[in-house]
């Protein structure tokens, strides 16, 4: 019945599914493109090749592009350097068309005067075009309609047959696909490669690993009926729930594949540990196992819930898939698990290597524990420092490989255009028509140069640059006269003029709101991430207040919206991180009645966690969206092996001393910990090698958690049991 609701599953790849639809950073951008025209775009990065930008046949390319990108579904506006929108005085006459009209029409001259031109303008300069180079961009703008997976693809795909023919007419250039269009395809692309290429790398490196470990194939295949019927049931209840698949949320099936195999394995081993026949073996098994892989299948299970603390949706989405998928993977292993094992051949026997492994394990309880408590100790002053050095910061291109075609893209535009990190300002006058006000046009325009003199700013687009143009062109292009107009009168009909001359589809509502009340400034920054964009947000707003006392302002863009989801998601899953400490230390309590052991559980589980982030601060330092999802997750993943151990050593405890518990402990759990942390790392080894950094990420920082947990688990979770009784017998001797 749950499968039946994956085909209800729809994968959405918008930027906008990271934000919550009342994400007031998300509100304020979504206010601007209702004010102005839609920023949506298809960006083709031109590199002419040898010839240069102001050749004839490159100013041909571009014409062509210009021309076949109003082709593209669901275009509004296309922008480049042929049809960019000039002005200028022909005696008493004003001329105001394309830059560029008739490329077969010009000379030498003529395009020596259309370079001038185009480099001196400084709304084609540093956008468009490279400001000392030949690099330029023809932008379409769209507004996508209907389903957003086909939608963006039916735009790629057209935007890619488009700069295919372009390079088979003019194979010295280089086009490339940047903007907002080319990066919701990527999100999109990365999920289907990484579903396509991870989840049967992993399937096949796992199911290659449990025939080796587990040396039966009746066992191999009760794991794998476990694993599909755990991802096709959270899969169906998912799609029953009404959620939709994003890039981080589409790679749940390979987390629960993960954690499935683990309950699996304990139950399998002790099976082919087991003596007499088969059905006995397994009643003894599940009889040992069934506590502590439902009491696993809960912690885990509250670890990945902790999530919905979140402020990201998609992680949201994940949290609650994978808890699904691992509630349902800890019932299928005591119940179809065996159910299968009895109805296949009996070929279920004891691995040879697991008795070896079990006597190397009890070997790990050696005598003198405070001197491995020691080393430990130690070890831990000189990690645990690096949590300070943990900050959050993030950049969203970088989510990408660096081999994505739209990184490459937009890595290119950052270092040698506009640069990819935009500020949308809507700046604001008093009442409609206030945007002629020459006070007011004079506190905007000083914005705009204030801006342009910052460090990160690549480029600035602003309205005053296109009246101060239009009053040097109706003062027969007098350099002087690059200037605001003097009076409001003259303001409104510069506009009236420059909207009345512009051509079909570039009119000026990209600029200009329809009352006149408030005018769109852009600000390009170069090569800043979250932390940067965050300073640059709050100092232009300083500025603003203390210098532009008539403007009132709104703004928004995608690479705030990021940075400020980024900080958000820490500050919320700080709450979730406590939730899931809480539950999980709640559930141990009760299942181990034992309050001691319940803290040392817990204690044993936060540590190699901090240990973790602390080796992430010292060799990264910093902390996005992803890492800041990862500590309720991996909390969740690593107390499966300490509720084993502490849960087998309670019940040997009863009738030996903590020595031979301990030894006995080792040699019969310690076999499984090593089997169930060596399929957890190479199903996180996969996840990290996905082309998407959110999810990569996620995975390192689980890797090296779950590396951390078994090493702690195995010398000092033992190490401490001991010194404890010995110390204790010490006490008891002095008395």
């Amino acid at each position: 019945m749950l499968l039946a609701g994956a085909p209800r599953l729809q994968f959405d790849p918008r930027y906008q599914t990271f934000f919550d639809p009342d994400d007031p950073q998300r509100l304020a951008f979504e206010h601007l493109r209702e004010v102005f025209s839609p920023s949506d775009s298809v960006v083709f990065v031109v590199e002419p090749g040898p010839q240069g930008l102001f050749a004839t046949s490159t100013l041909s390319l571009l014409e062509f592009l210009t021309t076949e990108g109003w082709q593209i579904p669901y275009a509004t506006r296309v922008e480049s350097l042929t049809n960019f929108t000039h002005s200028e005085a022909e005696g008493d006459d004003i001329f105001i068309g394309p830059l560029v009209e008739d490329v077969s029409a010009l000379d030498l001259p003529g395009l020596a005067r259309i370079e001038d031109i185009a480099r001196a303008d400084p709304m084609l300069s540093g956008r468009l075009i490279e400001v000392d180079g030949d690099l330029t961009a023809v932008v379409v703008t769209v507004l996508p309609r209907g389903d957003p997976l086909q939608s963006s693809r039916g735009i790629m795909m057209a935007a890619r047959e488009l700069a295919a023919r372009a390079v088979a007419d003019h194979p010295e250039a280089t086009i490339r696909l940047a903007g907002i269009v080319a990066m919701n395809h990527a999100f999109s692309e990365s999920s289907q490669q990484d579903s396509l290429r991870l989840l049967p790398l992993m399937l096949l490196l796992i199911l290659m690993g449990l025939r080796v470990l587990l040396a039966s194939w009746p066992l191999v295949v009760a794991t794998f009926a476990v694993m599909v019927a755990a991802v096709a049931g959270a899969l169906g209840a998912a799609g029953w729930l009404g959620m939709e698949l994003t890039t981080p949320s589409a790679l749940a099936p390979i987390i629960i594949v993960t954690v499935a195999v683990a309950d699996c394995v304990h139950v399998g081993l002790a099976t082919a540990r087991g003596e007499g026949a088969l059905y006995t073996r397994l009643r003894v098994a599940l009889d040992e196992h069934h506590g502590p892989v439902l009491l696993t299948t809960l912690t885990t299970a509250a670890g990945f819930l902790s999530m919905n603390f979140s402020a990201v949706p998609p992680f949201r989405d994940l949290g609650n898939l994978v808890a699904i998928g691992v509630l349902l993977a800890g019932v299928l292993s005591l119940w179809l698990l065996p159910a299968l094992v009895m109805l296949l051949p009996d070929a279920v026997r004891r691995p040879s290597w697991v008795e070896a492994m079990g006597r190397g394990c009890a070997a790990l309880a050696t005598a003198r524990p405070g001197r491995r408590l020691l080393v430990g100790g130690l070890v831990m002053l000189l990690v645990l420092p690096g949590l300070a050095r943990l900050a959050v910061n993030d950049d969203f291109v970088s989510y990408f490989s660096p081999k994505q075609p739209f990184r490459e893209a937009a890595e290119l535009v950052d270092a040698r255009l506009g640069g990819m990190y935009e500020i949308e300002y809507q700046l604001m006058a008093d009442a409609a028509g206030g945007i002629h006000s020459p006070a007011w046009l004079a506190e905007v325009d000083a914005f705009a140069a204030w801006l342009r003199e910052q460090p990160e700013t690549a480029h600035v687009l602003t309205y005053t640059d296109v009246l101060k143009r239009l009053n040097r062109t109706l003062a027969g292009g007098a350099p002087k006269a690059y200037q605001l107009p003097d009076s409001a009168q003259a303001a409104a009909q510069y506009t009236l003029l420059y909207e009345l001359s512009l051509p079909l589809g570039l009119d000026v509502t990209n600029m200009v709101d329809p009352d006149y009340r408030s005018v769109r400034l852009l600000v390009s920054l170069r090569d800043v991430d979250s932390r940067r964009v965050l300073a640059f947000e709050e100092r232009a707003g300083r500025w603003l207040a203390q210098h532009a006392p008539a403007v009132t302002e709104r703004h928004g863009g995608i690479n705030l919206m990021f940075a400020h989801i980024s900080e958000r998601n820490v500050a919320a899953m700080f709450e979730g991180n406590l939730f899931a400490v809480l539950v999980i230390g709640a559930l141990l309590a009760v299942a181990l009645r034992a309050p001691g052991l319940a803290v040392l559980s817990l204690f044993t589980n936060l540590l190699p966690l901090a240990l973790a982030f602390a080796v992430w601060g010292w060799l990264v330092g910093d902390v996005g969206l992803a890492l800041s999802a990862a500590f309720g997750m991996t909390l969740g993943i690593v107390v499966d092996d300490t509720v084993h151990l502490l849960t087998r050593y309670r019940r040997l405890r009863a009738d030996r001393d903590v020595a031979s518990a301990v030894r006995s402990t080792l040699a019969t759990v310690g076999p499984a910990l090593v089997v169930t942390t060596l399929i957890l790392f190479v199903g996180f080894a996969c996840l990290a090698a996905s082309s998407f950094a959110l999810n990569s990420l996620l995975a390192q920082i689980t890797l090296l958690t779950i590396a951390l947990a078994l090493l702690i688990d195995l010398l000092l979770l033992p190490a401490w049991l001991l010194y404890r009784a010995s110390a204790a017998a010490s006490e008891h001797g002095r008395t």
